[in-house]
C-alpha cells in the first residue's frame, strides 16, 4: 500500500480572511508563511498560508469565491473538527487559561474515557479541540 509521511496542510474557507488569520496568530500561535493570489488577473483570489512553529501544522486560509454567508456546521457532511494534541494535563489546563485570557468561548475539559479535551470555535465556528490522549 502507498503511504504518506505527514499532513502537508489543511485548507479552510472563511468569511473574513484577515479576521481568521488574526485569530489563528493571536490565539493559537500560528505565523504567516506566505500569501499568494490565484486565478486570472481580473479575478485574483488571495490565499494565505500560516504555520504553527511548534507542530509544523500549516493552514491554508482563503475566502469563498462566491459569498453565501454560510457558517460552519459540523452536522453536515465534511469536516467535523480539527484536534491538536498536548503532552499532559498541565498543558491542557494552560490552554484553558489561555483561551479564557483571549475571550474565546470553550467547553469545560471533558473526559471521553480515551482522551480529555476542550472544544472551541474559530471566528467562523470551525470546531477545534485541544486533545490529551489518556492511557
Amino acid at each position: 500500500m502507498p503511504t504518506f509521511t505527514q499532513v502537508a496542510h489543511v485548507a479552510l474557507v472563511v468569511r473574513d480572511m484577515a479576521a481568521s488569520v488574526a485569530f489563528y496568530e493571536r490565539v493559537l500561535g500560528f505565523e504567516q508563511a506566505s500569501e499568494r493570489h490565484e486565478g486570472p488577473p481580473e479575478a485574483r483570489h488571495p490565499r494565505q498560508l500560516i504555520r504553527h512553529p511548534d507542530s509544523g501544522l500549516v493552514l491554508g486560509i482563503h475566502e469563498p469565491y462566491e459569498r453565501s454567508n454560510d457558517r460552519f456546521d459540523p452536522q453536515r457532511t465534511g469536516l467535523d473538527h480539527l484536534a491538536v494534541a498536548v503532552v499532559d494535563r498541565a498543558m491542557l489546563d494552560a490552554w484553558v487559561t489561555h483561551l479564557d485570557a483571549h475571550g474565546v468561548e470553550h467547553s469545560p475539559v471533558r473526559d471521553a474515557g480515551y482522551a480529555e479535551f476542550v472544544s472551541f470555535g474559530d471566528p467562523d465556528d470551525i470546531a477545534w479541540e485541544i486533545w490529551l490522549p489518556t492511557p
